[in-house]
């Protein structure tokens, strides 16, 4: 007999049930901010409101990494710049 695995289901005020990853998928979020959201409030209003960044929020990782470009994006360098480094190095 195999285990199933537990997902935590929320009872909102208004007896609606719903999971973290439920909400995360309605307004667009983590996750971990959608459960945060599930942790400190029941009140529907403020688990549905939209995300804003004003409020304080960050930029979810994929959205940040397309604006920025992640670390190992930055540190790539071309062939070319490679040779020529190892080049300039030699003489």
């Amino acid at each position: 007999m195999k285990n199933k695995h537990l997902i935590k289901t929320y009872t909102l005020s208004d007896g609606q049930k719903v999971t973290c990853r439920q909400v995360a998928d309605e307004i667009q979020i983590s996750e971990s901010a959608a459960r945060n959201r599930l942790n400190r409030s029941d009140d529907p209003k403020k688990i549905f409101a939209p995300y804003l960044r004003s409020n304080g929020g960050q930029l979810r990782r994929q959205d940040r990494d397309k604006l920025k470009g992640t670390k190992k994006n930055d540190d790539r360098k071309t062939y070319e710049e490679y040779l020529l480094k190892k080049v300039l190095k030699t003489i």
